[in-house]
């Protein structure tokens, strides 16, 4: 029995390296998107997502555009900004893209060979959303990672919101805090109450098929999992201000 258990040390121990070498490949050796055209104003289309989305419906036969509206994000309300956050993502302003504290349960249940959480940051989810599949591997979480310390270095934390506030898919087909907040409430996206906000962030996890149209079980749940976080994080408030007005 002690045999064994010293065995599966050492494999963890061994996958570990193996995991580490692939990492170094990836730091070292994958080339970087150029960030250049993303550091201001509108996000480029089509970007990753949005790309994604459009093959659909073209394979679909449907004939559809997506709804996008560009915003800074002066113009978004911190009600949105701060529910976002602490649904996706609270210790934003103080990671460098990566929140490592929400990784071993993560890779415990990738050696177990459950399916691959994803334990994600804002900035990481906006490097997929730019750039990269939907695949859920090892291989493209690397790859998430390595881009989200690109995007930190490179745009800086209110880039990154600004980006991500404006590309995030909050319904089919609906891309943006400013499309969202027209589809749903009828409302400019700096208008939206801290109700609407919630609801909003609350569709981020899966836009098509929990959002306030749909009203699912779920979507409801999770509303009020953020509204109550939102309630109570004034501090988050303070730096989301902050952030708008730099």
């Amino acid at each position: 029995m002690v045999g064994r258990r010293h065995y599966g040390r050492w494999a963890v121990l061994g996958l570990f390296a193996a995991v580490a070498l692939v990492l170094v490949f990836f730091f070292v050796l994958s080339p970087l998107p150029d960030l250049t055209p993303w550091r201001s104003g509108p996000p480029r289309k089509p970007w990753a997502a949005a790309a994604r989305q459009m093959e659909v419906w073209e394979k679909a036969g449907i004939k559809r555009s997506l709804r996008f509206s560009y915003v800074p994000l002066e113009q978004v309300s911190d009600h949105l900004l701060v529910a976002i956050l602490v649904g996706e993502d609270i210790n934003f302003f103080h990671h460098n893209g990566v929140d490592f504290s929400a990784w071993p349960e993560a890779f415990q249940q990738w050696i177990e060979g459950r399916r691959l959480r994803g334990a994600s940051t804002i900035t990481q989810q906006l490097a997929k959303n730019l750039f990269l599949s939907r695949e859920r591997s090892l291989t493209r979480k690397l790859a998430e990672v390595r881009l989200a310390w690109h995007l930190e270095k490179q745009l800086g934390k209110r880039r990154i919101l600004e980006l991500y506030v404006n590309i995030a898919e909050f319904g089919p087909g609906i891309f943006g805090a400013e499309a969202a907040s027209q589809a749903y409430f009828g409302c400019a996206a700096r208008d939206l109450t801290p109700a609407q906000a919630a609801a909003l962030a609350a569709t981020i996890p899966a836009p098509t098929r929990d959002n306030p149209k749909t009203n699912s079980a779920r979507f409801r749940a999770r509303r009020q999992v953020i509204a109550e976080r939102a309630a109570h994080a004034s501090w988050l408030y303070t730096l989301v201000r902050e952030a708008q007005r730099r």
